[in-house]
């Protein structure tokens, strides 16, 4: 039983990967939403790769006790072990290619060994195997080209999960998946019907609070749905009328117009598509008070930060004395700063008359 140890723990690490990687861009623009969502990253991706090699350890007939001598090394070398698990298991499948567990089994097999292309073939061929109606199968596929290309939320992979979501509307991971599509896509709405319905069906808490968090920032840039209570609820209303010219005291009514620019150097580096977040935070530190998301195609960008988008209820921009104005594209497409994002900040004057200017001009660490 050696190297069903072996292969269950690999699994489980690989599957941190699948679910830590969509979790953690799950965040609503601080880092402690990130943290929070570490814990279920780490509990889900024990609990169901192993759940899933202990159903096809039970049901398969493959002989794995006798391939222990086989696969593993004398002094039980993961790698090597796991190595020979995927000959073994890619020759039994060439002999008996109608096993759509083992296919899968496979396809998670390739994702913890890195190799993407091959696990979406393999989880395609289990989708194969069942007329296109295994659901787990098909996030399988979905998820091993977004790990090559988080672009492919814009295409076939975006339209699997939205598949998913509608042959198995109860999966947790398929209406997950389905809500980034329609966020990726701009679809703020179609996003939020998704996680609406994953949060009714009363999933752990880690994640809860994690859905919670990007139905606040939907709410934060488009209003709560009609009829409905916002996570986070509107603390102060915009004005519904603003001044033809702004007042120095535009902070003191909760408002903040900026104009958003990328400097000359940084032009050539901006992708298409990109999220855009623009947040005012304090200047002490801390989560964001107020952000918006964008797009990167969007700049130059005009946008009114206000108290409609307060991320923590009763949070009013007049009530900070020290604001920090933020704007950062973001190539993670995390709300968190990563590597490589280009970002630029401003304090905020309150004194200053017309929109504060928000120069993107540096690259994060």
């Amino acid at each position: 039983m050696t190297l069903f140890v072996v292969i269950a723990l690999i699994l489980a690490a690989g599957a941190v990967v699948l679910v830590a990687w969509p979790l953690f861009k799950s965040g609503s623009g601080g880092e402690g939403d990130a943290k929070a969502s570490r814990p279920l990253a780490a509990a889900l991706a024990v609990w169901i790769p192993l759940a899933g090699f202990g159903l096809y350890f039970t049901l398969s007939e493959w002989p794995w006790d006798d391939s222990v001598t086989q696969a593993a090394s004398p002094h039980g070398d993961a790698a090597a072990s796991l190595e020979g698990m995927v000959g073994q298991l890619e020759q039994r499948l060439q002999a008996q290619p109608g096993d759509p567990e083992g296919w899968k089994l496979l396809g998670r097999t390739y994702v913890v060994m890195g190799n993407y292309p091959k696990a979406a073939d393999a989880y395609g061929e289990a989708l194969k195997l069942t007329n296109g109606q295994d659901v787990d199968a098909m996030l399988g596929v979905a998820e091993a080209r977004v790990l090559v290309d988080e672009t492919q939320f814009l295409g076939e992979a975006g339209d699997m999960f939205e598949r998913a979501a509608a042959l198995a509307p109860d999966n947790l991971k398929a209406r997950w998946y389905a809500g980034l599509t329609a966020s990726e896509r701009q679809d703020p709405s179609t996003a939020r019907g998704h996680w609406t319905a994953l949060r009714n069906l009363s999933p752990p808490p880690e994640l809860l609070q994690v859905v919670d968090a990007r139905l606040a920032e939907i709410d934060a840039a488009i209003g709560p749905a009609a009829g409905a209570t916002a996570v986070a609820a509107v603390a102060t209303p915009a004005p519904a009328s603003p001044p033809a010219e702004p007042v120095a005291d535009a902070a003191a009514e909760g408002t903040i117009p900026l104009r958003i620019v990328v400097a000359p150097e940084l032009a050539g580096q901006v992708p298409p598509g990109a999220p855009l977040f623009v947040l005012a935070r304090s200047g002490a530190g801390g989560p964001p008070l107020a952000a918006v998301r964008r797009a990167s195609g969007e700049l130059p960008l005009s946008i009114t930060l206000s108290d409609e988008n307060a991320m923590i209820q009763g949070t009013s921009l007049s009530q900070v004395d020290d604001l920090v104005l933020v704007a950062r594209v973001s190539l993670s497409g995390r709300p968190v700063q990563s590597k490589g994002d280009l970002y630029g900040q401003v304090s905020y004057d309150p004194s200053a008359r017309g929109p504060i200017t928000v120069t993107i001009d540096r690259v994060a660490e």
